[in-house]
């Protein structure tokens, strides 16, 4: 009998794979492709078993296979995720089925299959300046930059996107707001914001600031990250640079508005004040057209709720003060 870990070692399975396939003359249509896998078998393996031994038209992109060029970006199972950073053994045993559904990122423009249109993801990447510009000094050759411990922390994590656009295909701001650079963007043009060796601060402000108040907080792209970028957080730490803005757009001025009355109801009561915070951000005007919609959908019920402050909000404000004081 063979030992049990010699039967996980060399385990195989079948998987059925569901491709997603478009083309510009055809449209779009499923076809599926069966083959064996073992526990080593990445989908991006996969991918190229498939091309080299059933179907050569099938188009899609992959290129270092170890998550460090962000090629093979695609949704799989319906998640966008890295094909090279995916194991097929691991999608059949988390989703419990040998089907594996492979389909192109959302919101990219498709080309071909997997393979979807780029350009304005890496317009998007470019408008924020990704590089360092350094002062005079330095390229003269006069003076070099150094950077401490403190500063190389903060930076590092933000430095490694490989631009895959799988937070940008899972980002709902996006889609709607055209004025929103995505959460790629903005991990790369913080990086280069707090960096102290740059020289282009107020530029970089103006290009960064009104964009990330337009992101809504949904926390996609700190889901589907394959690097653990924390994408989300670099728009939180862009928002925090407002107060040094010297020409704020209505978008900052408005969301300075918002997380006062958030932070002024919670010192206040212990609770976030709904109703008061939206008055307070929008404005009576805006508020009261808002009313008419909340009376006829049976929602107005819920901003004429009398709250009570809650107990220890002493403590609330020792926390509240420690967090502005970080």
């Amino acid at each position: 009998m063979e030992p049990k870990s010699s039967a996980i070692r060399n385990e195989e399975k079948e998987i059925i794979v569901k491709v997603k396939r478009f083309s510009p003359d055809k449209g779009e249509w499923w076809q599926e492709y069966k083959l064996t896998v073992d526990r080593f078998t990445q989908m991006t393996e996969v991918l190229r078993r498939i091309k080299t031994e059933q179907d050569p038209s099938l188009s899609y992109r992959a290129a270092c296979h170890m998550a460090v060029c962000g090629s093979c970006g695609m949704k799989i199972n319906g998640a966008p995720m890295l094909a090279c950073k995916t194991l097929a053994l691991q999608l059949i045993n988390e989703y419990g089925s040998n089907v594996i559904t492979l389909e192109p990122m959302e919101w990219f423009p498709r080309v071909k299959d997997l393979v979807v249109d780029l350009d304005d993801f890496y317009e998007r990447m470019y408008k924020v300046k990704p590089r360092l510009y350094p002062s005079k000094e330095v390229l003269d050759g006069k003076a070099e930059h150094r950077l401490v411990p403190e500063d190389q922390r903060e930076l590092w994590k933000f430095a490694q996107c490989i631009w895959c656009g799988l937070c940008v295909s899972s980002c709902p701001s996006v889609k709607n707001d055209p004025e929103f650079l995505g959460p790629a963007a903005h991990a790369k043009g913080y990086r280069f914001l707090a960096d102290p060796r740059d020289t282009i601060t107020e530029e970089r402000m103006k290009i960064l600031i009104d964009s990330s108040w337009r992101c809504t907080y949904c926390y996609q792209c700190f889901n589907v990250c394959p690097r653990d970028i924390e994408p989300v957080t670099t728009i939180k730490k862009t928002r925090a640079w407002s107060s040094k803005m010297k020409d704020k757009t209505k978008v900052v001025e408005t969301g300075e508005k918002h997380v006062n009355a958030i932070a002024d109801t919670i010192r206040r009561s212990g609770k976030l004040l709904e109703a008061e915070v939206y008055l307070r951000t929008y404005g009576l005007v805006q508020a009261m057209t808002d009313m008419v919609f909340m009376i006829k959908s049976g929602r107005m019920k819920y901003a004429l709720i009398k709250e009570v402050p809650i107990k220890g909000l002493n403590d609330i404000e020792k926390i509240m003060t420690l967090g502005e004081n970080e």
